[in-house]
């Protein structure tokens, strides 16, 4: 699986290479995700991020604690400059209000799976129509939260891309 993954990044991301390492693709785009890093900076006591990529929302995550965000903002950019930089070139279009808060409320209205975590905590799943999500909550507090658009037909479950991560509902 991992190797389809790759070489189907690799051949989105024009970046070739013999073993189809997602690192090659990662690296052959280090500028333009670089360039995404400089614009999209941390800012003091920012938790979480709300992404928007061509006029329609892709997700968001949200941490418990600033200093867990600010330690893992760099990879959550680059995991969804990745896919910004893959999709089809157009032109930027902005999202109105309504289409983040219709995004809100469907992750308002996901039907919910518990599930024991691996470490400490509980391990939320959320699927709905065109919407999944995880999230992990210790003491009934939640740590990590995330919410990904999905392909109408989804039913799937190290950082990389948006979409991937989407599929694997960290």
């Amino acid at each position: 699986m991992e190797t389809l993954i790759a070489d189907y990044l690799s051949e989105r991301a024009q970046a070739r290479s013999a073993t189809g390492a997602m690192r090659h693709v990662y690296q052959s785009r280090a500028k333009d995700l670089e360039k995404y890093l400089e614009t999209f900076k941390y800012l003091p006591h920012q938790r979480g991020l709300y992404v928007i990529i061509n006029g329609e929302t892709v997700g968001f995550d949200v941490l418990s604690l600033e200093k867990a965000y600010q330690a893992l903002h760099p990879k959550l950019v680059k995991s969804y400059a990745m896919d910004a930089i893959l999709e089809d070139k157009q032109k930027s279009k902005i999202s109105s209000s309504g289409k983040t808060k219709a995004f809100i409320e469907k992750a308002r209205r996901c039907q919910e799976k518990k599930y024991k975590s691996v470490g400490q905590g509980t391990d939320h799943r959320f699927e709905g129509k065109a919407i999944l999500g995880s999230a992990l909550l210790y003491r009934k507090k939640i740590i990590h939260i995330a919410f990904f658009k999905a392909a109408e037909s989804s039913k799937t479950g190290r950082m990389s891309s948006y979409s991937r991560r989407r599929d694997f509902r960290i």
